[in-house]
């Protein structure tokens, strides 16, 4: 009797265990590669483009000269990202523009004058 306790007990332990493990390591969607489109529409203005899988996360970032990140943006909800950026508020000067997912990631520096 105590033995079957044991292989149950046992046997429910490695069964909890494996399915912990597993929900750990789901599979997560991720592309090897984004396709970014980063351009300057206008003076002060820029477009940030690009396509992703479903349920996939990608950050936008944009940071200024001095490495300070002014604009933090996730999607995971849609498969086609398009944002228009206005940066007219902010001086003159040289801005980072960094798209990103687990395994890919994009930097454009863009001068606004």
């Amino acid at each position: 009797m105590k033995t079957t306790l044991k292989t149950i007990a046992l046997s429910l332990l490695v069964a909890i265990s494996t399915s912990a493990f597993a929900a750990d390591n789901a599979e997560k969607v991720v592309s090897s590669e984004l396709n970014v489109q980063i351009r300057q529409a206008a003076e002060s203005k820029v477009v940030v483009r690009f396509s992703k899988l479903e349920g996939e996360a990608v950050k936008v970032k944009i940071y200024d000269a001095y490495g300070t990140l002014i604009y933090s943006d996730k999607d995971v909800a849609n498969t086609e990202y398009a944002k228009a950026f206005d940066l007219s508020a902010y001086p003159a000067g040289k801005y980072a523009y960094v798209v990103s997912n687990e395994v890919y990631s994009v930097k454009k520096i863009v001068e606004l004058k």
